[in-house]
């Protein structure tokens, strides 16, 4: 991924603060904010100054209290819904709220992983030839932290990455193999193992902080970006949070999507007890169209309570994270001013509302 380097304009429109506020967090925090080089002697801050600058002043400034950690799985039974783009974005904004943000991908295509900057199938030999760095090739993945994976499990610190430095948004990434994990599952049920709770007891093994190669105690936020197919693994993941968002596109058929959705949280209760509280996200459609307040009308008469009121429109902004020949940031990141970007912090702002986060 090219380095971004930024201004301190862009720098406070990442923190959504004032010039003034952050001049003075770095010579507070003692940051090391390189300089230009030439001609006026401005900072420069890289990506990783800017989450560092979020954790500082989290800890030594910032008023706002976390009251509760975050669980959530984003998923939707259909692709083309925006739900890799909304995590990653969502996952930047949280690091840069100064919360603690650990994002899984369990999807095996790995495009959160790829919109990360890391290209799941570059392999040791090619990366050498190609010059890139070792700590960018994916060598494990969420299947390497669970119990009785092939050839043992990883320790958390040898699978998580870090694409942004230790206070931006921390990755545990996935690869093709990550499938194999599906096929595990499926042979516990088959033998009469609880294979459905598997990963919730996984995430509550983490959480409690005893066991120190796989210690999640410390994130705010832990979020599952599932794939769309309806797979033990993203069952399992349904089943480890508390809250499901559902990206919803309202233009056609979106409502069948939902309504699927629905009946397998339903299957859950009747199966097990529970389920996660489903939280819609109106996304990336075109404001102002008589259908778009029709479906909006429905799915707030149908699922009260459920539809977030910040929507993100459909923006020729957003970059294309997933190509091959566009190595941008998540455009929380990329374009920090413009009006997606907003809207992007409006909506992980309003969601870690209903969460119970903030």
């Amino acid at each position: 991924m090219i380095q971004t380097i930024y201004k301190v304009q862009a720098a406070a429109k990442l923190l959504e603060t004032t010039v003034d506020s952050v001049r003075r967090y770095v010579d507070e925090s003692g940051i090391d904010v390189a300089r230009q080089a030439n001609g006026p002697k401005t900072r420069q801050f890289t990506i990783d100054n800017i989450f560092d600058i979020a954790a500082w002043r989290q800890a030594n400034k910032s008023k706002l209290k976390f009251k509760q950690r975050g669980i959530a799985t984003v998923y939707a039974p259909k692709g083309g819904v925006g739900k890799t783009t909304l995590t990653a974005n969502m996952a930047c904004v949280f690091a840069l709220m100064g919360l603690r943000t650990l994002v899984i991908d369990l999807d095996f295509q790995a495009n959160l992983t790829l919109s990360f900057g890391y290209d799941s199938e570059v392999t040791d030999e090619e990366a050498t030839e190609l010059d890139i760095p070792e700590d960018r090739v994916i060598k494990y993945h969420f299947g390497h932290l669970v119990p009785g994976w092939p050839g043992g499990r990883m320790p958390l610190r040898e699978v998580i990455k870090m694409p942004f430095g230790p206070s931006g948004p921390h990755l545990i990434p996935s690869d093709l193999t990550l499938d194999r994990l599906d096929t595990i599952l499926t042979y516990d049920a088959l033998e009469g193992k609880k294979s459905d709770l598997k990963i919730a007891a996984l995430i509550a093994e983490g959480l409690s902080g005893k066991n120190p190669d796989f210690d999640l105690s410390s994130y705010d936020v832990i979020l599952f970006d599932a794939a769309p197919a309806k797979n033990r693994m993203t069952r399992g993941a349904l089943l480890a949070s508390d809250y499901v968002v559902a990206p919803v596109s309202l233009e056609r058929y979106s409502t069948k999507a939902v309504s699927y959705l629905a009946s397998v949280l339903q299957d859950m209760r009747d199966d097990v007890g529970r389920s996660p509280e489903m939280v819609m996200i109106g996304n990336f459609h075109l404001p102002n169209r008589l259908r778009v307040y029709g479906q909006v009308s429905k799915l707030s008469t149908e699922y009260p309570g459920a539809l977030l009121n910040i929507m993100v429109h459909r923006s020729e902004e957003f970059p294309k994270t997933l190509s091959e020949d566009d190595e941008q940031p998540p455009l929380v990141l990329a374009r920090p001013s413009g009006s997606a970007a907003e809207q992007l912090h409006k909506v992980s702002c309003e969601l870690l509302q209903k969460m119970g986060v903030i």
